[in-house]
């Protein structure tokens, strides 16, 4: 782990697991609708949206691990419920990640782009049952993005080098 990280050890255990879920819970809810809206054209389609959910996991596991996460194997307050990644880092890396802060940079732009797959992949599916309903999608995402870093983000442990962290830091003017 890198000597830059800083960690808010005040916030461990994460204090705000109902407000957590009762943010990300729906949104799962949606997730697992749009999968089966999918399977509903082809199962091959709900797989890609799987992959793209799992790949996320995975990609930000190293982000955990690499950033000494204090939730790895436990309870994570993770973006769209990724907590599995929570679960993988203590898997995959233990105590023996490779710190690399431009690997860490790779990681969290895959993640990142695994998220914009969710939001963009389904669309073409999602607007045959309206143009609203693709609006409405892509709303829920910014919505709660919107939500989740102004309202978890500023009590979790990593908020100092979590990219949705850094940026609810510098909407709120936090340092």
């Amino acid at each position: 782990m890198s000597a830059e990280i800083k960690r808010d050890m005040s916030c461990v255990p994460y204090r705000r697991k109902g407000l957590y879920f009762v943010l990300t819970v729906p949104f799962l809810v949606l997730f697992i609708l749009v999968f089966l809206y999918l399977w509903t054209f082809s199962p091959l389609l709900s797989m890609v949206f799987l992959l793209l959910y799992l790949a996320m996991c995975y990609f930000q596991a190293y982000c955990c691990a690499y950033q000494g996460c204090p939730y790895v194997g436990g309870f994570c307050p993770a973006i769209l419920g990724i907590m599995p990644a929570s679960l993988l880092a203590k898997l995959v890396y233990g105590e023996k990640v490779v710190t690399s802060k431009k690997w860490f940079g790779i990681q969290a732009a895959l993640a990142s782009v695994c998220w914009l797959g969710l939001i963009a992949f389904p669309l073409f599916w999602v607007a045959k049952l309206g143009a609203s309903f693709a609006l409405g999608y892509v709303f829920c995402h910014a919505v709660y993005y919107v939500i989740f870093g102004l309202t978890i983000c500023p009590v979790c442990a990593i908020r100092g080098t979590c990219p949705g962290g850094k940026l609810q830091s510098l909407v709120l003017k936090h340092k």
